[in-house]
C-alpha cells in the first residue's frame, strides 16, 4: 500500500515526466529522462518491496509470557505489577529492512512509569530471517477482572518510506486479575475470649479441640503437652490429670453476590460490582485464614450460580476466580441503536482483522446502496399512481383523444420547416408517449432519485461499514451468505452480535440509563425472587447457624423486595443471621448525614459512568464567544430542584428497605458505613458462641 509520501512522489514524477515530454521535449530531454529513471527506481522499489513483505509477513509468529513475582504466571494479582514479554519471530527466508513490533495493550490495565528503553509496547527494529525480536514492558491492574492481550501488530515498511503494510497476528489471551490479598486475617481472633450464654434451644457442638473454654478432664495419657496438665486437680487426685478443651466450631458464612446489570455500570475498574467484589474476596480471605468454611453464591435477574462452603485452598481460589470473572461483566446493550454500535465495532474491526475487512475482500457493491421504495409506509402510493395512469389509459376515451391532440398542438408549436418527416415522427411518439403516461414518468423520476440518495452521505458509509462487520461476523459463525444477509437487515439480530463481539474483546458500549418514558432501565425486580430462591436452598442444605451476608443493590426495588424480605425471615427463623451490605452511589450524601454535601453542590459536574439518582439527560445553551458550554440560570435552578427530590427519593427508598429488613432480623449497612469486612468478621465472632446441633 503505497504512503502519502509514495503517492506524492508517484504525483510529481508524474508531472514532471508529462513536462518533459509534452511541453518541452525540443528544448531538454533532461526531465523526461530523469523522471522515467525515477519512475523504473520506484517501480523496482515497489516489487521488491512486495516480494519482502509477502515471504516474510505470512510467516511471522508471536509467543507471549507474563511473568509476576520473577516466575511464569497463569493469572496475576491486581495492584502488583506484571512483566509482558513478546517474543516476535520471523520463521522466513526473507527479512525486513524496517518493521514496528507493537503488541496491542490489555483491556483494564495502567502502565507503570519505567526508564528502561525496553519498558516500551513498541519497538522499531529490521528484522532479519530467523531472527526473533521481544518486547518486554510492565503493566498493572489496579482492580480485580480478566485481562485480555488480542496480539501483535506488525507494520512493515521500506527504508524510503513509499510503501506500507499492516499485519496483526492475533493471539488472543485471557487472563484471571484475581482480588488482591488482604491482612484482615491478621487482625482477626483465632481463639474465643469469653462464653458466651446461648440463647434458650440453641447449644454449643462440644467437641475436644484447640479452643480456649473447658470442655472435659481426663487421665494423663503419655505424650500429653506437659502445658495441658490440671496441677490442682491432679494434686487432690493424686495422679496427673489432663484438661481438653472445647473445639473452636468453624462458621460457615455464605456470600450472595449481586451480578445484574444494574451494579455493572460504571468506567471499567470502578463499578460497584468491582466494590462489592473486593469486599466479597477480603471477607472470603479473612474467613478462610480463621479456619471458617465461606461459600459464594453469584446472581442476577435470571439465575444463579454457588459453590458450598469450604476452606481448602482450591476452594479459596476457586471463590477468586469467581470474583474476578463476574467483575469484568458488562451491562446489556439492548435499546442502544445500531449506528452507535457500529462506530465502536468498526474501528476495533479493523485494528485486529485488518485483512477481513480490506476493500479488496469486503467491498460493498453499488446495488446494495439502493434505497427500495416499496420498504417505505407510503411507498405504495408509487404503484397506485402508476396502475391508476394505465387504467386511466386503456378505459378513457377523452383521456387518449386529449393526449393525441396536446402532443399535435405542441408538435405544432415546435417544428419548423428545417424538420424531415422521421424526425417529426419521433418528436410526436416521445410527445405522445408523455401525455399518455406523464404521471407514470413522474412517479418513476422520484422512484429513482429516491433510491439514488443511498448511493451518497451518511447512510452510503453507515451502510457499508455494517456489511463488512455482517460478512466479518458470519465468517466467525460460519453463517455464509445468508448470514451476511440476516445481519445487514435484521437490527435486533445485528445489535445482538455486535454487543457480543464488543463483550468478547472487552469493549464496553455506552447505554442509556433512562427508556422513551422515562423509567430506569437497569432496576432488575427479577433478582428479588432469584436471590429468594438461593437463600431458601442455603437455608435447607444448612447444618449449623450460618452467616448470610448479601451484597447487592436492593434500594431501588421498593414493593419488589417481598420475596427477600420472606427469604430472611426464613433464615431468622432457623437461628442464621442476615447481614445486607447496599452499595452507595459516591455522588450521593448519606441519609444519616444531614449537614453532608447536598446534590445541589454538583450542578457543574459532568455525569460520571455510574448511575446516581440524578443522572438526566440534560441540555447545553452555548454563547458566542464562549469554549465551554454554560448552563442558564433558569436550567441550573431546574435541575437543582430535580436533584434535590430525586436524592429525597432515593433516601426514602433506601430507608425503607432498612426499615422493611430490619423487622424481621436482618441488619442492613452501606458500603461505606466504616468497615464492612470488620463488621462481617465480628458477625462471625459472634456466631462462633451460639451453634446448634441438629
Amino acid at each position: 500500500m503505497l504512503s502519502p509520501r509514495g503517492v506524492w512522489f508517484l504525483i510529481v514524477d508524474v508531472v514532471v515526466l508529462v513536462v518533459g515530454a509534452f511541453l518541452i521535449p525540443y528544448y531538454s530531454v533532461v526531465p523526461a529522462i530523469l523522471a522515467l529513471t525515477l519512475l523504473a527506481w520506484f517501480a523496482f522499489e515497489w516489487v521488491q518491496f512486495h516480494v519482502r513483505s509477502n515471504g516474510a509477513v505470512s510467516r511471522l509468529r508471536a509467543t507471549r509470557r507474563v511473568l509476576q513475582g520473577g516466575r511464569e504466571v497463569p493469572m496475576v494479582w491486581a495492584g502488583l505489577p506484571f512483566e509482558v514479554r513478546v517474543a516476535v519471530e520471523n520463521a522466513g527466508f526473507v527479512g525486513l529492512p524496517f518493521a514496528v513490533v507493537e503488541d496491542r495493550p490489555a483491556v483494564a490495565t495502567e502502565r507503570v512509569a519505567t526508564e528502561r528503553v525496553e519498558g516500551s509496547n513498541t519497538r522499531f527494529v529490521r528484522l532479519h530471517a530467523g531472527e526473533t525480536v521481544e518486547v518486554v514492558y510492565t503493566l498493572k491492574s489496579p482492580s480485580p477482572g480478566v485481562l485480555r492481550f488480542e496480539g501483535v501488530q506488525v507494520r512493515v515498511a521500506d527504508l524510503c518510506g513509499f510503501f506500507y503494510r499492516r499485519v496483526f497476528l492475533r493471539d488472543p489471551v485471557e487472563m484471571l486479575v484475581l482480588p488482591p490479598l488482604t491482612d484482615d486475617e491478621g487482625r482477626q481472633r483465632a481463639t474465643k475470649q469469653y462464653n458466651t450464654l446461648p440463647p434458650p434451644g440453641i447449644h454449643r457442638l462440644r467437641r475436644p479441640g484447640s479452643g480456649s473454654e473447658l470442655l472435659d478432664l481426663r487421665d494423663y495419657l503419655p505424650g500429653d503437652p506437659p502445658k495441658m496438665i490440671a496441677w490442682k486437680s491432679s494434686a487432690r487426685r493424686d495422679k496427673l490429670i489432663t484438661k481438653e478443651f472445647e473445639n473452636d466450631v468453624p462458621v460457615r458464612c455464605v456470600l450472595f453476590l449481586d451480578t445484574s446489570d444494574g451494579v455493572r455500570l460504571g468506567p471499567p475498574g470502578n463499578t460497584l460490582l468491582t466494590r462489592l467484589a473486593g469486599v466479597a474476596a477480603a471477607v472470603a480471605q479473612a474467613s478462610a485464614a480463621n479456619r471458617d468454611l465461606v461459600g459464594l453464591t453469584t446472581f442476577d435477574e435470571k439465575d444463579s450460580k454457588g459453590t458450598s462452603p469450604a476452606r481448602t485452598k482450591i476452594h479459596m481460589i476457586g471463590v477468586l476466580r469467581r470474583l474476578a470473572e463476574v467483575s469484568s461483566l458488562q451491562p446489556a446493550v439492548s435499546g442502544v441503536p445500531a449506528e452507535q454500535l457500529t462506530r465502536r465495532a468498526y474501528p476495533l474491526a479493523q485494528e485486529l482483522y485488518p485483512e477481513l475487512t480490506d476493500r479488496r475482500v469486503n467491498t460493498m457493491p453499488l446495488s446494495r446502496l439502493w434505497i427500495p421504495l416499496l420498504d417505505r409506509r407510503w411507498g405504495f402510493l408509487a404503484l397506485l399512481i402508476i396502475a391508476a395512469n394505465l387504467l386511466l389509459v386503456y378505459y378513457s376515451r377523452d383521456w387518449r383523444v386529449w393526449s393525441f391532440r396536446a402532443a399535435g398542438r405542441t408538435l405544432g408549436d415546435w417544428v419548423t420547416p428545417r424538420w424531415g418527416f422521421g424526425l417529426k415522427l419521433i418528436v410526436f411518439a416521445l410527445l405522445t408517449a408523455w401525455y399518455f403516461f406523464w404521471p407514470t414518468i413522474l412517479t418513476a423520476v422520484f422512484w429513482f432519485f429516491h433510491s439514488f440518495r443511498g448511493w451518497f452521505g451518511e447512510r452510503r458509509r453507515e451502510l457499508t461499514r455494517r456489511k463488512q462487520l455482517a460478512a466479518l461476523f458470519a465468517l466467525q459463525d460460519r453463517a455464509g451468505p445468508a448470514g451476511v444477509e440476516w445481519y445487514v437487515f435484521d437490527d435486533e439480530a445485528y445489535a445482538a452480535r455486535v454487543a457480543a463481539f464488543l463483550q468478547t474483546h472487552l469493549l464496553r458500549c455506552p447505554v442509556p440509563l433512562y427508556d422513551d418514558d422515562g423509567r430506569y432501565r437497569f432496576r432488575c425486580t427479577g433478582k428479588a425472587d432469584v436471590l429468594a430462591g438461593a437463600m431458601v436452598r442455603a437455608v435447607g442444605r444448612a447444618r449449623d447457624n450460618e452467616l448470610y451476608v448479601i451484597l447487592a443493590d436492593l434500594a431501588e426495588l421498593g414493593q419488589d423486595l417481598a420475596p427477600v424480605v420472606k427469604a430472611c425471615r426464613v433464615a431468622r427463623a432457623r437461628h442464621h443471621h442476615v447481614l445486607v451490605i447496599v452499595p452507595w452511589p459516591a455522588d450521593v450524601p448519606s441519609p444519616d448525614d444531614p449537614d453532608g454535601p447536598t446534590a445541589a453542590s454538583h450542578d457543574d459536574d459532568e455525569p460520571t459512568g455510574r448511575r446516581t439518582p440524578w443522572d438526566l439527560p440534560r441540555r447545553k445553551t452555548r454563547t458566542q464567544g464562549a469554549e465551554e458550554s454554560q448552563w442558564s440560570h433558569p436550567q441550573r435552578s431546574l435541575v437543582a430542584v430535580v436533584r434535590k427530590s430525586l436524592t429525597k427519593q432515593y433516601h426514602e427508598t433506601f430507608k425503607t428497605l432498612r426499615r422493611e429488613l430490619s423487622r424481621v432480623g436482618a441488619t442492613v449497612m452501606r458500603v461505606n458505613d466504616g468497615d464492612p469486612v470488620r463488621l462481617v468478621l465480628d458477625r462471625l465472632d459472634r456466631l462462633r458462641g451460639m451453634r446448634s446441633r441438629r
